[in-house]
């Protein structure tokens, strides 16, 4: 067997050097598909939080836009209470009766309980 090999070395030095070569091309094919598989799950991992994201956004604007008219509701409510309170304080004495000081007692402490809900 060893003079065989020693015949035909160069024979069997390029069998070998194709084997490796071989080897080599089929490792790197199975790197590439390997690569391949994780870059199309990637893009579909990027897909999916890309939808995602554009629910969040849509939900935030939604959220953003209900405080904005909760906020101008309540602003409307605290003018109308102020401007409530500003006429019954500046009623003329003929209307100021001995109901007016609890009704103001009672308007302040709306306008109170507001101002401390906020």
């Amino acid at each position: 067997m060893i003079s065989f090999f020693l015949r035909y070395w160069k024979i069997a030095a390029g069998i070998g050097a194709v084997a490796i070569l071989a080897s080599v091309f089929i490792y790197q094919d199975y790197r590439i598909e390997s690569l391949k598989k994780q870059r199309d799950a990637a893009l579909v991992s990027i897909a999916s939080h890309e939808k995602a994201l554009e629910i969040l956004q849509a939900d935030t604007t939604a959220k953003i836009e209900a405080l904005e008219i909760e906020r101008q509701q309540e602003v409307a409510r605290v003018r109308n209470l102020e401007r409530l309170k500003g006429k019954i304080e500046g009623a003329s004495n003929e209307k100021n009766g001995a109901v007016a000081p609890v009704l103001r007692d009672t308007v302040d402490s709306l306008y109170e309980r507001t101002a401390n809900q906020n």
